[in-house]
């Protein structure tokens, strides 16, 4: 298909970063929040309770897209990563989230998200591109909103 490119993009959230690691390990409620994703559940757990594994079906180009994902948490709660395992159309998902605690502000935390994703199905690359970004961002904003919805809950 052509290559990817790992995108970036960053957000302060009004939250701790406990709060962020809540939402971003609680896969199984990423349906309800995560713009696009339709199903998610967990498929393998750590000793610790933790994700390993899991399994999505998402809404992309038209179709529903199927993959699952390997979850690095050893670096928890600095980072979760992830990789494909496998998939329908994708040839490569792989990304991050990173936590730290915002030097201006303690009760925020500084969110860094990370990722890059390949079809097997050609798509120009400015199209990509453009898509990825609107993905990436719209994807920050509803975690970000996710956190601060659950914090503000828990407060």
């Amino acid at each position: 298909m052509g290559r990817s490119e790992q995108r970036l993009v960053r957000r302060t959230i009004d939250a701790s970063v406990q709060d962020c690691v809540d939402v971003a390990i609680d896969i199984e409620n990423y349906a309800a929040w995560a713009e696009g994703v339709t199903k998610a559940e967990i498929t393998k757990l750590g000793d610790d309770g933790v994700v390993k594994q899991a399994k999505f079906t998402a809404a992309a180009y038209g179709r529903a897209v199927t993959y699952e994902l390997a979850y690095t948490t050893e670096h928890l709660p600095h980072s979760l990563a992830w990789t494909l395992v496998k998939g329908d159309i994708v040839r490569t998902i792989s990304g991050s989230y990173r936590f730290a605690p915002s030097l201006d502000e303690p009760d925020q935390t500084e969110v860094v998200y990370q990722l890059e994703v390949e079809l097997v199905i050609p798509v120009p690359g400015f199209v990509r591109r453009r898509a990825e970004d609107l993905l990436m961002s719209t994807a920050l904003e509803r975690f970000s909103a996710e956190v601060s919805r659950r914090a503000a809950r828990a407060a």
